[in-house]
C-alpha cells in the first residue's frame, strides 16, 4: 500500500530489515559453532529470553548481558567471542536507503524507533561511519533507541512517548516497521502504519505522487 507524502508530517522508521539488512542465520551459525551443538534451539534461547529485554531496555550492560546468554546456551564463551557472533547480525545498510531518508528530511520530520541494544548500535554505527561518513543518530531528526529510552515495542509506552515528546498528530504520522506485533502496538495508538514485508519496500510504500 503507498502512502501519499503530502499526507504526512513525521515518518517513523524501524531499523531492522527496514533500514538495516539483518542475517539471523549468520548468529545461530556463529553460536551453533561456539557451543558445538546443531542450533535447533539457540534462537528461541537468544531472541527470546528475559535477559534480552533487560539488555535491549538498558537494564543490564554488555559484559552482563554476555555471560547470562552465555549461561543460558550452557557453555562458556568468553566476551569477544560472544560479542563477535552476536554483532554478525547486522549484516549491511544499503546505500540507497539512507539517501533516501536523507532526502524524506528535506520535506518531513524522519524519527528512527527501534529496538536495539549497545552492541549493535556500536555495529551499525561502524557500518554508517563507513558508508556515508554520519551516525545513524544523524540520519533521522530524532532516533530512540529502546536501551536509551528505557522502553521497547510492542509495549504501548514506547509509542505514547515518542507521540508525547514529539508532540505527534497520529494521523499525520507513519511508522514503518517489519514486524506485525509492532505495527499493530502502533496502530493501537492512534499512529497510521505499514508493515514492510521485503528489502527496499520503503521506496514503495512512500509516494511523492
Amino acid at each position: 500500500m503507498k502512502h501519499r507524502l503530502a499526507e504526512l508530517d513525521t515518518i517513523i522508521f524501524d531499523l531492522g530489515e527496514v533500514i538495516v539488512d539483518l542475517n539471523t542465520r549468520a548468529v545461530l551459525e556463529e553460536f551453533s559453532r561456539l557451543t558445538k551443538t546443531d542450533g535447533a534451539g539457540l534462537k528461541e534461547v537468544l531472541m527470546n529470553t528475559p535477559h534480552l529485554f533487560l539488555y535491549e531496555t538498558g537494564q543490564i550492560d554488555d559484559q552482563t548481558f554476555a555471560s547470562e546468554m552465555s549461561r543460558e546456551m550452557n557453555t562458556s564463551i568468553n566476551y569477544e567471542d560472544f560479542k563477535f557472533g552476536w554483532n554478525l547480525m547486522i549484516k549491511d545498510i544499503p546505500i540507497q536507503r539512507l539517501e533516501f531518508i536523507n532526502k524524506l528530511k528535506e520535506t518531513h520530520q524522519v524519527l528512527i524507533l527501534s529496538n536495539t541494544n549497545a552492541m549493535h548500535e556500536e555495529k551499525f554505527e561502524a557500518i554508517m561511519q563507513e558508508r556515508i561518513g554520519m551516525k545513524m543518530m544523524d540520519l533521522a531528526h530524532i532516533a530512540y533507541y529502546s536501551h536509551h529510552i528505557g522502553y521497547r515495542k510492542p509495549n504501548h509506552d514506547i509509542y505514547e512517548f515518542v507521540l508525547a515528546k514529539n508532540s505527534l498528530n497520529p494521523e499525520k504520522t507513519i511508522f514503518l516497521d517489519d514486524r506485525e506485533d509492532n505495527i499493530l502496538a502502533a496502530k493501537e495508538v492512534g499512529i497510521r502504519t505499514q508493515q514492510v514485508m521485503h528489502p527496499d519496500q520503503i521506496f514503495e510504500i512512500l509516494s511523492y505522487d
